[in-house]
């Protein structure tokens, strides 16, 4: 797998940075989130808590991934900033059972 950082931003009004990338993979192989938030803290030096993957989208008939991810510089102002769905989505917040 290839991770390849098209474009870099820091906004530091939201105390973030935020990156969109593609990822090449092999045939048959589409990589989960988790997958993808591990290239990003490999090639960022960023923890990998500290990244949300907020979409990626394959490309018809290629094998590659377009998305877009934030890094925060803290667990806090990832939770503040960020809708509950993506908290959930990247494993930041659980969701607790009704009984």
């Amino acid at each position: 797998m290839n991770l390849k950082i098209e474009e870099t931003r820091e906004n530091k009004l939201l105390k973030r940075k935020e990156i969109k990338y593609t990822v090449e993979f092999e045939k048959n192989n589409t990589p989960s989130r988790e997958v993808v938030k591990e290239l990003i803290a490999r090639n960022t030096n960023a923890k990998k808590e500290l990244i949300i993957v907020d979409f990626n989208e394959q490309l018809t008939g290629l094998h590659v991934i377009r998305g877009y991810s934030k890094i925060y510089s803290t667990k806090e102002d990832a939770m503040l900033y960020e809708p509950d769905y993506e908290l959930y989505r990247n494993g930041l917040k659980v969701k607790e059972e009704k009984q």
